[in-house]
């Protein structure tokens, strides 16, 4: 075998000797082989181990062996650095490997910054390849985020600090308690479903999109255990409106709208004034603490409407379709569910005695989560005031 002039020159910058050359001419070894070698950055000493076990025993499966991986068209000699949380997301997406194209070209398992292997490209079950579609600046941050603050409902609530409420106190936290479990289940779901069909190029997202179902469970799991930790119980279901423009969503950013604006803003405001009125430390340790997961994946689907507004081309025809049906569904679910209306007037107020004073909080509150809402929406340049949906202004207005 007559090694070509390029692998040759590759030899003589390895300072591989002509002796260790010639050996390998008269071996069984090809020229791929051996520029596979030279990609191995291996010593003349240590190709020359491997060339004697070829040469010792030239039809074994040693001489056949490829080694082609040694040199794939990928961006070598990456070194990331860890910054000051350790070796994040953000310090690998570097140069070749932080650039996600704006549509993925591979329908199979192919991570981002690889190349398929040429014979072995099968398709896998994945339809978001638009990158308007799926995609969020600084959504690398917000999974290393998810991933420091994770907690656990068993050992992290102080379950036995938990101090006995009044009846209609108790009986109120556990009702809302039920509400947030049941939407949290609902939205682990439904994110669920929607985590294999997004390109595997766009890992940061589904990586994101994991711990928002981790943390969904985790709410479905602390709230249940909230309402069976005080001598309450799990009250009455929601109606369960809110769920039909999340099941209906066609697109995944109708979905992560629904859930992650339109929802997220509503209920990141409910959860905030919980942990803050209500009497007991412990249930305001556990809505803070759902609070701030919630703040995050409304984080998350705010970058996301800012990336499909400024990139996708039909995004504002798109958008008003997606905010029309989440809205109605969620005015719906707040006209309809009285039973969570009247629990949060309870506690907001401080009791039956005073239930007048929790029904103007509670109009206060709707008018600061709409208020809230359509501040969001501003902040990504989409004016929705004029078209909001007229249940939720009226719920705002108090009628």
């Amino acid at each position: 075998m007559q090694l070509s002039e390029g692998t040759r020159i590759r030899t003589r910058e390895a300072n591989w000797s002509e002796e260790l050359v010639g050996r390998m001419e008269a071996s069984p070894l090809k020229d791929d082989q051996v520029r596979s070698l030279l990609a191995l950055n291996l010593t003349e000493e240590r190709a020359g181990r491997f060339l004697s076990l070829v040469e010792a025993n030239p039809e074994s499966p040693i001489a056949k062996l490829s080694l082609s991986w040694a040199r794939p068209t990928t961006e070598l000699g990456i070194r990331a650095r860890p910054g000051p949380n350790g070796l994040g997301m953000p310090e690998i997406n570097i140069r070749t490997y932080g650039h996600v194209p704006d549509h993925w070209p591979y329908e199979n398992d192919t991570p981002l910054g690889s190349h398929p292997t040429p014979g072995s490209y099968a398709p896998g079950s994945y339809s978001v390849y638009d990158k308007s579609e799926v995609w969020a600046d600084g959504v690398d941050g917000l999974y290393e985020d998810a991933i420091r603050e994770r907690w656990a409902p068993a050992t992290d609530i102080k379950w036995a600090e938990l101090v006995a409420l009044p009846d209609d106190i108790e009986k109120a936290v556990c009702q809302l308690s039920t509400t947030f479990a049941q939407n949290g289940f609902v939205e682990a779901k439904l994110l669920a479903s929607w985590e294999e069909r997004i390109a595997y190029g766009f890992h940061d997202v589904k990586d994101f999109l994991a711990t928002q179902i981790f943390d969904a469970g985790r709410k479905t799991e602390v709230m249940r255990k909230r309402a069976l930790a005080n001598g309450g119980g799990m009250g009455l279901e929601a109606l369960g409106t809110l769920y039909r423009a999340w099941f209906g969503s066609l697109k995944l950013t109708e979905l992560l709208v629904a859930i992650d604006v339109v929802y997220k803003s509503y209920e990141v405001i409910a959860l905030e004034r919980l942990a803050k009125a209500a009497p007991d430390a412990v249930d305001r340790d556990i809505f803070g603490r759902v609070a701030h997961d919630s703040r995050r994946h409304l984080d998350f689907g705010v970058r996301h409407l800012k990336y499909y507004v400024q990139h996708h081309p039909n995004a504002r025809e798109y958008l008003a379709h997606f905010l029309n049906r989440s809205e109605s569904a969620l005015s719906d679910e707040l006209h309809h569910t009285r039973a969570d209306a009247s629990a949060m007037a309870l506690i907001l107020g401080g009791g039956i005695e005073k239930i007048e004073a929790g029904v103007a909080e509670v109009r206060q509150l709707r008018e600061d989560q709409l208020r809230h809402y359509l501040q969001i929406l501003d902040s990504v340049a989409v004016d929705r005031l004029p078209n909001v949906n007229a249940g939720l202004l009226s719920l705002a207005r108090g009628r």
